[in-house]
């Protein structure tokens, strides 16, 4: 019995790492066409240097070395539910499965923005991260004053902010560091305002300057043209504005939500039975409340999705999945640089040891590629 999983991430990682836990003799492939696991919510701390991209990312070669799985690095273009084929890249190669595990994620998205993505960096990918921070290495700070501009002031926008400070702070410079938001507050997915007014706070307390209810309308070089008229200087660019479905998605002729692979009560993709979704590039709700698109969803979907895997080969009852970080009922990290962060719980922002706290999550994820 042979069981396909689509994506590196943590949703699919999760879902070979239980697998193999459940099952010494089921055969366990990895396909995905980067050759790392990307810590993506460690990203911002590339840009000052806190961690290193091997710091914030996993070997899956070495990862599925360790569960006796194997790794193909290649790119999934289609795939042929009929013959039960995952098709990719390079020469056209097919590969079988008895069971298939999409988990492929989500992508940036510039919402059709003119010059948005020709024109500005990002963080959403490992490679991404760092080819921002060699863009803020080349700025010569000294010569003028340098303005940059954080579009987009959800999770990742308010960390990348932050860091920026520090990032300036190692280099004993100045910018004008601003954050644009088309909502009227920071954090607008939060269900709460307190941790977003606690964080616009803290931001500007340090000098970063935070644009509300600002749309982009253009981008050109060196030159941002809102919706409401008014224009903006910058010397770079960093895209933090949301996400989309993988564009693989597009090719696949299954049921979707707005774009986001639809899936059933077990995580099986609605109408299949030999097929399930984790992760990102999953819409799921279960009376009624949704679950979050991260790192804890994406684990603890990949690892129901694996028992029901098991219980549908053993022809028993499947588990029903139960989300917990919801977007009704959201809990995160938030660094603000300085070393400092804050936890968002149950509606409460807690402060104290928050970073240290981050951080050992942080390693317990990323732990099983040592």
């Amino acid at each position: 019995m042979k069981v396909v999983v689509l994506g590196g991430g943590f949703g699919g990682v999760s879902t070979a790492s239980e697998l193999r836990n459940r099952s010494k003799d089921l055969g366990i492939t990895l396909v995905d066409r980067k050759t790392r696991l990307e810590y993506q919510a460690a990203h911002p701390e590339i840009l000052s240097g806190k961690v290193t991209p091997d710091e914030t990312s996993g070997d899956l070669n070495k990862f599925t070395a360790k569960i006796g799985a194997e790794f193909i690095n290649d790119t999934v273009v289609n795939i042929d539910f009929k013959a039960k084929k995952v098709k990719t890249g390079k020469e056209g190669r097919e590969i079988p499965y008895d069971f298939l595990v999409i988990s492929i994620g989500a992508e940036q998205t510039f919402f059709g923005i003119t010059g948005a993505e020709e024109r500005s960096c990002s963080v959403n990918t490992l490679k991404g991260a760092v080819e921002t921070k060699n863009a803020l290495d080349k700025l010569d700070f000294f010569a003028k004053e340098i303005c940059i501009a954080v579009i987009g002031a959800g999770l990742t926008g308010v960390e990348v902010a932050g860091e920026l400070i520090d990032y300036l702070r190692g280099k004993e410079a100045s910018a004008g560091i601003s954050i644009v938001e088309m909502m009227p507050r920071v954090l607008p997915t939060f269900p709460t305002e307190n941790v977003s007014n606690y964080v616009a706070k803290f931001l500007s307390d340090r000098g970063v300057e935070i644009l509300t209810e600002t749309a982009v309308q253009e981008v050109r070089e060196h030159e941002i043209t809102f919706k409401n008229g008014k224009k903006r200087h910058y010397d770079i660019i960093i895209w933090t504005a949301g996400i989309k479905p993988n564009s693989l998605l597009e090719k696949l002729e299954v049921p979707k939500e707005k774009g986001w692979l639809k899936v059933d009560p077990y995580l099986r993709v609605e109408g299949m039975k030999d097929v399930f979704a984790v992760g990102d590039t999953v819409s799921f709700e279960s009376e009624g409340v949704r679950a979050g698109q991260n790192v804890e969803e994406a684990e603890r979907q990949g690892e129901v999705a694996a028992e029901n895997i098991i219980k549908t080969i053993k022809a028993e009852k499947l588990k029903r999945y139960i989300p917990k970080n919801t977007i009704q009922n959201l809990r995160a990290f938030i660094s603000l640089g300085s070393n400092k962060a804050v936890m968002y719980f149950r509606g409460m922002v807690i402060k104290v040891l928050a970073y240290r706290l981050k951080k050992f999550v942080e390693w317990n994820y990323m732990r099983r590629f040592k």
